[in-house]
């Protein structure tokens, strides 16, 4: 049988059944605050502020009322002298709208203290006086509602302690009768707490509604992306497929063609084959009926030279000076889409011109240099999202891009790209 391993010094057991209960009374004595926003406080200020207003109207009436007829008449003390000492329970209850722990500290401390200041009722003397419980209860619901249940055993059990040794050290002598008081303490704290778990309960609900939302509207754009890549994978592609063919099959429909022409078509027919393969490779994984989609390695720094000679061999004036340097494979991959893009948007929006690819390594950064002069025919118009994505790849790796145009009517585009040490391979 294994034996158990004792915990190391370092290590927390499991805390004890009553350490919870502890801290709780910690709290509710003097270190808990609370909830920061009572659930009936909507945050509405005409609302909220209606509330307190009931709340302090509903507690001067009490005082009034209990420093009058009850109080001033029976002689017990002054009518004046009765409200000023029982304006600290409607000042408990009105603090108990925002904070309920403070006012239920106040209202307690209140309860305690009033026996000493104003004189014995006449007759049998109950532990606490109606007046007394009109100030109390609210208080103890509305605790019990905003508070969380070990809070509220902790708020119980002090409050019930003020009932049970109330004979012992009250100055009027009360009846030791404490089951009526106790459940008057019970009473409102049971129904505060089932307040509070309903509506703890419709705020989980609503959060993991929301949540569920939140993922089905996720689940839901990711559909609408894959469907979007089908359609483009299958629109694009057809397209991409009639201009090889034609490629392909014009010297054989055209025929005789001369030979040159038939050379650029078969580097046209080629280059839309790559495209096309391409194409498939990064929408295929997109496909939710094609899971099987190519998944070959990723473009560097070391691909760079054939994708700059082949857009040499289609025609455009370009030369291009790359240091082989050792990057990690996302760098490579940034460097080899960025000078991609640019290169494309100078051909596109600068037709004609002569291009300049520069990468090379200065200290800790690698620079990316793609500079292109004023077009020989007007340059066809963009959606403007190819510096976007440009700026987006750079920004992953701390980099930054430059872009704007140069004194001649061109156009450069230069990234920066930090290359620690801790990053080569």
């Amino acid at each position: 049988m294994p034996t158990a391993r004792p915990a190391s010094p370092g290590t927390a057991g499991p805390p004890a059944p009553g350490a919870g209960v502890g801290r709780a009374l910690i709290d509710v004595l003097w270190a808990g605050t609370g909830p920061p926003r009572p659930p009936w406080i909507t945050g509405a200020r005409r609302p909220d502020r209606a509330l307190l207003g009931a709340v302090a109207l509903y507690g001067l009436i009490v005082a009034v009322v209990a420093s009058g007829p009850v109080i001033n008449d029976a002689g017990r003390a002054e009518g004046g002298l009765a409200f000023l000492l029982l304006l600290p329970h409607t000042i408990a209850l009105v603090v108990a709208v925002h904070r309920p722990l403070d006012g239920w500290r106040l209202a307690t401390i209140w309860l305690v203290v009033t026996p000493f200041l104003i004189g014995p009722p006449h007759g049998d003397v109950p532990l606490l006086e109606p007046w007394q419980w009109c100030f109390w209860i609210p208080v103890l619901l509305a605790t019990a509602w905003a508070v969380r249940p070990r809070a509220t055993v902790a708020v119980g059990a002090l409050s019930l302690l003020v009932v049970v040794t109330m004979p012992g050290w009250s100055p009027w002598t009360p009846d030791t009768d404490v089951v009526s008081a106790a459940l008057g303490v019970l009473v409102p704290l049971v129904v505060g707490a089932s307040l509070g778990a309903r509506g703890r309960a419709s705020r989980d609900l609503a959060e993991e509604q929301a949540r569920a939302a939140e993922t089905q509207a996720a689940r839901g754009a990711l559909a609408e992306r894959a469907r979007i890549a089908r359609e483009m994978h299958d629109v694009v592609a057809h397209h991409l497929s009639l201009i090889a063919v034609r490629c392909e099959t014009a010297p054989y429909r055209l025929a005789p063609l001369p030979e040159a022409a038939s050379g650029e078509l078969a580097e046209v027919a080629d280059t839309a084959r790559e495209a096309l393969t391409e194409l498939q490779r990064l929408l295929g994984v997109l496909r939710s009926d094609d899971q099987s989609a190519e998944r070959a390695p990723q473009p560097g720094l070391g691909a760079l030279p054939a994708l700059l000679a082949d857009v040499r061999a289609a025609g455009t004036d370009l030369t291009w000076d790359v240091e082989p340097v050792v990057v990690p494979d996302l760098l490579g991959l940034t460097v080899f889409r960025v000078v991609q893009q640019a290169v494309a948007n100078a051909t596109q929006h600068a037709s004609g011109s002569a291009v300049r690819v520069r990468v090379v390594r200065s200290g800790e950064e690698l620079h990316v240099d793609v500079t292109n002069g004023p077009g020989l025919a007007p340059g066809r118009p963009g959606a403007g999202l190819g510096l976007q994505g440009m700026r987006e790849r750079v920004e992953v790796h701390g980099g930054r891009l430059e872009t704007g145009p140069v004194p001649d009517g061109g156009f450069r585009v230069v990234a920066r790209l930090p290359v620690g040490r801790g990053e080569e391979r």
